[in-house]
């Protein structure tokens, strides 16, 4: 498994309309892609988490070189407080019910 989160400093008053475009621009492209495992955001006040997990780095690298990044960045300009902050993970763990 291959895991990316992606760290958004969001004006709290552009928070819903964020949402909004993230889950537009980046979830409803990521969901039928090859190996894609699962999505979420996370928001607390001020900040949204963006938790991507594929099964392979490779899937994850194709679906980043259809450009969905560069289309939300474009979206919410002037949402954000700063530049998003990414961090790549190794799943050591996992348990589902």
């Amino acid at each position: 498994m291959y895991t990316a989160t992606m760290n958004y400093p969001v004006k709290q008053e552009s928070m819903e309309d964020f949402v909004s475009l993230w889950e537009e621009k980046i979830m409803n492209l990521a969901i039928n892609q090859a190996g894609y495992v699962r999505m979420q955001l996370l928001t607390r006040e001020g900040e949204a988490l963006a938790i991507g997990t594929w099964t392979e780095k490779s899937h994850a690298e194709n679906f980043m070189a259809l450009g969905p990044f560069k289309n939300l960045m474009a979206a919410v300009k002037g949402m954000l407080n700063g530049e998003p902050r990414p961090t790549i993970w190794n799943q050591a763990l996992y348990a589902s019910r």
